[in-house]
């Protein structure tokens, strides 16, 4: 309004030039009164400064350290709970996990064991690997299996009766305890506990070399109780606390609860690997280290509620050290203890002096100078790197502007700005920007929580993968399956209609009609599913003239109610869709198989997709886990795409069920037959006509029911 006070602005770079002048000449002024009678205090700040920024990067270091541990392991109960892997298929096991373990070298094994005494183990060995398989409740024997580097087999053997001392029973392992009692102790209400658990320091089983345990506990979709479980060798911690490095003459190690060493420190002493082993799990006094016992004396004698932080003397030398409780999972903590000698500290407080004194000494002289350079310096980039911030804001994530300055601050700045850049556009190879720029619209991102929705879910599956895998490389089958699915997620994903809920193994999970609001999210599934199909037609002759294994591929489709939103844990979730419509879906695609089709639909997509495509009727079920049944349609094609010929066969079956579910038994057969003829190979023709013929033979009770009923997935 025209009597208020405009509000005065100035450029940053005359801003920049003032002030510098004003804090050059005050701070300088200022520094040279106070800098003898600060030194001291100087040199204690800064020693708590940088050895709290030591255990501070210790505790990153080894949280970094054992960070695949944690992510294998809730990526693997989830598996197990979902029943994507079968927990008695060994060679499925070690296919999945195999790769696993090379890519995390902390993780030494993988422990898998059950309420009904079955384990399992797939053990990392120097030049290959182990497999152990154990039935407790059946017997006492153990099959071992081992295998190269590659997973090639090398030998199997068996212990049909080991002594008592052998016998092996997972239910009885540290393992297996500490995720069933601990679990039930610390989370009493909940049915399956959703946590991370690890043991004290023990031996491992079959190497007898000390470790510690990850382990988490479930229930397959049978309802099994199931504990997972990955190993970390003490040896492998050792060696990640020994290469800390802290100054010249500090370092680092790891106590557990019980004061206990299980990472040792970098000691010229434990250069000898058999010295490593004898010092792991004594206490420090027993170390033979000065420095650790000074230390631990220290710390004992420290007052109460008083700073971790802290100052001692060993054999004429004064360290610094701090202590830090680190919270392992649900039940365990352990603590990193980081010492520092002052000699490594002080080297940095008098760079500190002399930088400052010279600085001061030419401040007092250059000050206008300086400020009118760096204010150029500095405001430029600033302002180039305020423009590219503002375009990472709107998720632009485009080629930014190019950032040149002499300040290394400024350069880093504007590399970790180009690095984030870089970050969000990889990430958006996972979750698709647009999807993010939406839930950011409507407030749900980073925010746990759903709401319910009507969805159309897509499941695919590659007919015979385990058989197509099983003939080529990782590699080659990695590259195959990368262009196969990024032909197929780009269809989806077309126009930002679909959205990929998850890709498991071989499969896609999709779904449409969110988070954007669609009302023809079933027209929108059903057209994608037929752009794959005719996609596949013509990749899969093209592969097989290329030398590689054609990919044939199921698609289901089911519309309904079910719950999408962010889901998980504040640390980790994802944008997903979750409910009976979800696995009515799974369950529809499987059923291709029994039906010899390819794509599979319920009544409702049908309905909801419109006139513009051609169904088949191909049966009435009930699927795994529910009671209602459902009618099963065959996707044949879009309307005036279909033959004639199709079209006509697609008629006369309908009206052989038609007649079969109104019990006319025999009329169903009789239109079945010339079907039967004309298609020799076709199963749902082969079902149908079999289940005809049977009633018509033998009548069914009065309250027989025209459904199929399926008691598996």
């Amino acid at each position: 309004m025209p009597n208020e006070r405009k509000r005065r602005t100035t450029s940053i770079r005359w801003s920049l030039s003032r002030n510098f002048v004003a804090v050059i000449v005050s701070l300088s002024l200022a520094i040279l009164a106070t800098t003898v009678y600060t030194a001291n205090r100087i040199r204690d700040n800064a020693a708590r400064n940088l050895i709290g920024r030591a255990i501070t990067r210790a505790e990153a270091d080894l949280r970094a350290f054992l960070a695949p541990t944690r992510r294998t392991l809730r990526l693997s109960a989830s598996w197990a709970a979902n029943g994507l892997i079968d927990m008695n298929d060994d060679a499925a096991l070690n296919r999945v996990f195999m790769p696993v373990l090379q890519q995390s070298p902390q993780i030494s094994s993988f422990n898998l064991g059950n309420a009904r005494g079955e384990g399992f183990l797939l053990l990392r060995l120097g030049d290959g690997w182990r497999n152990r398989r154990v039935d407790a409740d059946r017997g006492p024997g153990i099959e071992f299996a081992e295998f190269d580097a590659a997973g090639a087999p090398l030998r199997r053997w068996e212990v049909p009766d080991p002594d008592v001392d052998e016998r092996y029973d997972p239910r009885n392992r540290a393992w297996y305890r500490v995720a069933i009692e601990d679990a039930r102790r610390l989370e009493p209400d909940a049915e399956v506990p959703n946590g991370i658990y690890w043991t004290e320091p023990y031996s491992f089983f079959t190497t007898r070399q000390p470790g510690i345990t990850a382990s988490a506990f479930g229930r397959t979709p049978d309802g099994d109780v199931f504990v997972i479980a990955l190993d970390v060798l003490l040896a492998d911690l050792s060696d990640f606390t020994r290469n800390i490095r802290i100054g010249s003459g500090g370092f680092a190690m790891i106590l557990d609860e019980n004061r206990r060493v299980i990472g040792l420190p970098n000691h010229p002493m434990f250069e000898d690997p058999a010295a490593r082993e004898r010092a792991l799990l004594q206490s420090v006094a027993d170390l033979g280290i000065a420095v650790a016992v000074d230390g631990a004396r220290a710390f004992r004698q420290r007052p109460p509620n008083a700073s971790n932080i802290l100052s001692f003397q060993s054999e004429g030398e004064t360290y610094w050290a701090d202590l830090k409780a680190v919270q392992l999972g649900i039940n365990r903590r352990f603590e990193i203890v980081v010492a520092v000698p002052e000699r490594d500290l002080l080297g940095v407080v008098q760079q500190q002096r002399v930088f400052i004194a010279g600085v001061t000494s030419v401040a007092l002289l250059v000050a206008t100078l300086v400020a009118l350079v760096l204010s150029r310096r500095v405001s430029e980039p600033l302002s180039q790197l305020v423009t590219n911030s503002q375009r990472i804001g709107q998720l632009e994530l485009g080629d930014a502007q190019a950032i040149s300055s002499n300040l290394a601050e400024l350069n880093q700045l504007a590399e970790e700005q180009e690095r984030m850049r870089i970050a969000l556009d990889a990430f958006s190879k996972y979750v698709p920007i647009e999807l993010v720029r939406e839930l950011l619209g409507r407030g749900e991102a980073a925010r746990i929580g759903g709401s319910q929705r009507r969805l159309t879910i897509l499941f695919s599956d590659i007919v015979g993968f385990t058989t197509i895998a099983e003939a080529m490389t990782p590699q080659d089958l990695t590259k195959h399956m990368s262009t196969y699915f990024a032909e197929l997620l780009d269809i989806i994903q077309a126009d930002g209609r679909g959205d990929i809920n998850e890709i498991a193994g071989d499969g896609i999970v999709a779904f449409w009609g969110a988070p954007a609001d669609d009302p023809d999210h079933a027209l929108h599934a059903v057209d994608a599913v037929l752009r794959c199909r005719d996609r596949l037609d013509d990749l899969n002759p093209r592969y097989a003239e290329a030398g590689l294994p054609p990919l044939p591929t199921c698609f289901g489709l089911a519309t309904g109610p079910v719950v999408v939103g962010n889901v998980g844990a504040p640390s980790r979730m994802s944008y997903a869709a979750v409910g009976d419509t979800v696995n009515t879906a799974s369950r529809v695609e499987g059923l291709n198989r029994i039906y010899g089709t390819t794509a599979l639909a319920t009544a409702e997509v049908r309905d909801e997709a419109g006139p513009g495509y051609r169904w088949r009727w191909v049966d009435r079920v009930r699927v795994k886990g529910k009671l209602v049944p459902i009618d099963l349609h065959e996707l044949l094609g879009r309307a005036g795409e279909v033959s004639s010929d199709r079209l006509e066969f697609a008629k006369s079956y309908e009206a052989a069920l038609s007649a079969f579910t109104k019990r006319r038994f025999d009329e169903a057969c009789g239109t079945l037959a010339p079907l039967a003829e004309a298609h020799p190979d076709d199963l749902s023709i082969a079902r149908l006509s079999g289940r005809a013929q049977q009633l018509r033979n033998d009548p069914p009770a009065a309250d027989w029911e025209p459904v199929s009923v399926f008691t598996v997935k």
